[in-house]
């Protein structure tokens, strides 16, 4: 064996994993991924017990309790690199379920600001699920996680639909953005056929950490979920939160909860009761082609 396959992964200085900071026993099994840091604060704003376990460049770790279940919320950064970093590093201290929380960009017209997607899959354009195994390797949200993330939304009330997103390595022309705002400069023929070409093949979203934590996650033996806001919408050129960063914040939390309350009695339980029908958005099959 080659003696450089040997590395060693790099430690805290003591018994705790480097990047995170984190030791078994600082995190409980389930955890919210947000990207920025200051999104820990937003997470753990209707929690009790708060406590700031660690912060290390980009990623920030808050514990609390959320409903009578204690939860993590450890910030990844942006990107599939990071996230790789961070959902390895909280395989170790014994993290089992993870959600992510974050911000999305929308190509059809269904969704409108403010409006949440739980991501049921995502294509494959980030990079970093590359180097772990081959791109035919789907990244898909666990199907548990799913369920309870609309769950979730059901009983807070929350318009939401499913999504598939495309997670892309790049912000500006990865998903087709001009590098300078009077469109000149470098503009690949890619760049130009990208949003028809994702709409075509009914993707809803596009975003910068899905896949590649769905398919890290996965082959840590990790269950993985993303429910994200849109904050803008491609086909009505509009931007804007509209709230909907802090509704993803407490469905997430509360997808949390129904998991732990499943994984307790060993059954899942849908008996939620349905929220009326215009608060569930249905995306058109086959995509958008116009």
């Amino acid at each position: 064996m080659d003696e450089t396959n040997k590395a060693s992964a790099p430690t805290d200085g003591g018994d705790g994993v480097y990047h995170l900071r984190l030791r078994k026993g600082d995190m409980p099994p389930y955890v919210v991924l947000p990207g920025a840091p200051e999104r820990t604060e937003i997470i753990a704003k209707p929690w009790k017990n708060v406590r700031r376990v660690a912060s290390y460049r980009e990623f920030k770790t808050v514990t609390g309790d959320y409903e009578g279940v204690k939860l993590g919320c450890t910030s990844t950064g942006i990107g599939g690199p990071s996230s790789e970093i961070c959902i390895n590093e909280l395989s170790k201290v014994g993290v089992h379920t993870c959600v992510r929380v974050g911000s999305t960009g929308c190509i059809v017209p269904e969704f409108d600001l403010g409006d949440l997607i739980v991501c049921t899959a995502a294509v494959r354009a980030d990079g970093t699920s590359g180097d772990y195994i081959s791109p035919g390797y789907p990244a898909f949200a666990d199907v548990a996680v799913t369920m309870a993330l609309a769950a979730a939304c059901d009983r807070l009330g929350y318009r939401y639909g499913f999504g598939l997103s495309y997670t892309a390595a790049s912000f500006y022309i990865g998903q087709a953005r001009h590098i300078r705002e009077d469109g000149g400069g470098y503009w690949p023929s890619a760049a130009e056929r990208l949003i028809p070409d994702l709409r075509m093949a009914g993707v809803t979203n596009i975003e910068m950490e899905t896949a590649a934590q769905f398919v890290v996650g996965r082959l840590h033996g990790m269950r993985m979920g993303a429910i994200l806001s849109v904050i803008s919408n491609r086909v009505t050129d509009r931007w804007g939160d509209a709230g909907g960063e802090e509704r993803s914040a407490k469905a997430a939390s509360e997808a949390l909860r129904i998991l732990n309350e499943w994984d307790e009695v060993g059954t899942i339980n849908l008996n939620i009761g349905r929220p009326p029908i215009e608060r569930r958005i249905h995306v058109q099959e086959g995509g958008a082609n116009s």
